[in-house]
């Protein structure tokens, strides 16, 4: 090997034997194979972390941490079927009412038709529209590409946000959120709750809710600092005119659960009542 990898000087005749030649042609594919399959891991890893690759179809240039749409795959298996399972490369868009739930968050800055890295599943950094503060869920917002509005249920989790005397403008923070939870994973939580006021007329009422807990000799408080619930309407309300009975008063506790569609910025409440003889 020591003479078939034999260096020369400056001004000796070059001379190259097949063995030689061989050696190069040898290390050279070797370099191309541990290059093609260092891609390869890399890509692995990106679909076992929750991050692929988006092209930016939104007609303008977003910046790390906008939000996308994911509007279709760049390449359709009946194109090419290879490159299809070979990794995922996704399209997106300026979010829309489709969009609830199918959303990448930007993992580095994207001019327009470019190609980048983005987060459709797990822990990334965003930014959120704080429509309550309240709010412990968010979503993408048709139309708003820059930020997640924050919501009542939906299929971004806050794990951290900004506190209010941090932010450059009150209504906006920067968070930590968990996103890619199912659709309507926020709605099948349930918590207790003290109801703490009462909206309307005639039911269903609107009420909200603080956050609850009881002690052990079940006695019921708020929690302070808890989580709050605006927007709450009980069950036992709801319906044809014998379910308008038992109408809620502050104080009350019950068990509450975000509404059905992560959408609607809503609560459902329920409590058991003794209804009487029938």
């Amino acid at each position: 090997m020591a003479a078939t990898l034999k260096k020369v000087r400056p001004g000796d005749p070059l001379v190259i034997p097949a063995a030689t030649f061989n050696a190069f042609i040898d290390a050279t594919r070797d370099f191309q194979q541990r290059q093609r399959s260092a891609e390869q891991d890399h890509y692995r890893e990106l679909r076992q972390t929750g991050i692929v690759l988006i092209r930016n179809e939104s007609g303008a240039d977003r910046g790390r941490f906008d939000v996308l749409g994911i509007a279709g795959t760049i390449v359709k298996p009946g194109e090419n079927a290879d490159a299809f399972k070979e990794r995922v490369a996704l399209k997106g868009a300026t979010p829309g009412p489709e969009h609830a739930g199918r959303f990448a968050v930007l993992l580095e800055p994207l001019a327009a038709n470019e190609v980048g890295r983005a987060c459709v599943a797990g822990v990334c950094v965003v930014k959120v529209k704080m429509n309550d503060e309240g709010h412990t869920f968010a979503e993408a917002k048709s139309g708003q590409a820059t930020m997640l509005d924050s919501t009542a249920s939906g299929t971004a989790c806050l794990l951290w946000v900004q506190p209010p005397a941090e932010r450059e403008i009150t209504g906006i923070a920067w968070t930590v959120a968990k996103i890619g939870l199912p659709t309507g994973a926020a709605s099948m939580a349930a918590a207790f709750a003290m109801i703490t006021s009462k909206s309307g007329s005639a039911p269903p009422y609107r009420y909200a809710a603080a956050q609850a807990t009881m002690d052990e000799e079940g006695a019921w408080t708020q929690v302070g600092g808890g989580a709050a619930y605006n927007n709450v309407f009980n069950l036992e309300e709801q319906g044809a005119g014998g379910q308008w009975v038992n109408p809620l008063v502050v104080g009350d506790v019950v068990l509450i659960f975000a509404a059905p569609d992560p959408g609607v910025d809503a609560f459902v409440c329920t409590r058991s009542h003794y209804r009487g003889t029938y």
